[in-house]
């Protein structure tokens, strides 16, 4: 058997097609899950990009935000401090909570009031974190929301999405402005609907709910995790041109041993390691062999 004959009995035989097949399989998986991981990399490190620039940036007019009451929250003008001037709407029924809202580990609610603004809109406030009654899922001793007139400076943020469940009296699941709008009672000014505002200050200020921390702006160990699967993918296709360079030469081996067992002349015999066995050589006799060799085949010389 020829080297190239060997060569192709191996690439074309059914275990290396299956395995190559596993092996474009394997490693595609992997790529993918690289591509997702990065991915991942890219969203968490555009939103610190943002938080980096417009968390601790000064107040600016609502309406450079927000033109109109229907006009989407941008993702980069996402925690745009904002100040705003008017009235909470204090009546009872104006108080919601939002449920499981997280603060240090606790579960609890964030305390929700429509602030009326001088100039006739309405924006949802978000104006702390509020703890549960123990085994209650009820707010514990929430402050009262202050009357007057007020100026605040708020931090916008997107509406969030509508939650199909059913929503306790005073409560809700999700902070969505049209979908809350159903439930408070007729107000003056048209509501905004596609984002609601964090409270940062209140002038004059009031008792207030806890306060909510900053966003954190860790990346997270998304890219090295990416790094990791495009290695992966790389293993698979490396440990099957291994495999097969060893089936090879396991086969060649082979048939230059049953060349060497027809004609053990001009071949060398092969060790199990495939290197060639030495040939012994004779040694040259001497006189003294050579005359004792003579006696035993002529005794009676």
């Amino acid at each position: 058997m020829t080297r190239r004959s060997a060569r192709s009995r191996v690439l074309l035989s059914r275990e290396t097609l299956l395995g190559l097949l596993l092996v474009l399989l394997a490693s595609a998986i992997c790529v993918a899950l690289g591509f997702w991981q990065f991915g991942r990399f890219e969203g968490k490190r555009d939103a610190a990009a943002v938080i980096e620039a417009n968390y601790a940036a000064a107040p600016v007019p609502m309406t450079e935000v927000l033109r109109t009451p229907d006009a989407p929250l941008s993702p980069t003008d996402d925690w745009t401090p904002v100040e705003l001037s008017g009235s909470y709407c204090t009546d009872p029924d104006c108080v919601l909570y939002v449920r499981n809202r997280q603060l240090g580990g606790h579960v609890g609610f964030w305390q929700l009031v429509p602030f009326r603004t001088d100039d006739g809109s309405t924006l949802l406030v978000n104006r702390g974190w509020v703890n549960s009654q123990g085994q209650r899922s009820a707010p514990a001793d929430p402050p009262a929301v202050p009357e007057g007139d007020v100026t605040l400076t708020v931090r916008l943020r997107p509406a969030e999405p509508v939650l199909d469940r059913e929503i306790p009296e005073g409560q809700v699941h999700s902070v969505n402005p049209p979908q809350i709008e159903g439930l408070l009672p007729a107000m003056d000014g048209e509501m905004i609907r596609q984002a609601y505002g964090d409270l940062v200050t209140e002038e004059p200020s009031s008792p207030r709910p806890a306060a909510l921390p900053a966003p954190s702006t860790s990346l997270g160990p998304h890219l090295s995790y990416s790094v990791q699967w495009w290695i992966f993918a790389l293993f698979f296709p490396g440990a099957l041109i291994y495999r097969t360079r060893r089936a090879i030469q396991d086969l060649e081996a082979e048939a230059e041993d049953a060349d060497a067992a027809d004609d053990p002349g001009t071949r060398p015999r092969r060790t199990a390691d495939h290197r060639p066995q030495r040939q012994a050589h004779s040694r040259r006799r001497g006189p003294d062999e050579e005359e004792e060799d003579a006696l035993i085949d002529h005794p009676g010389r």
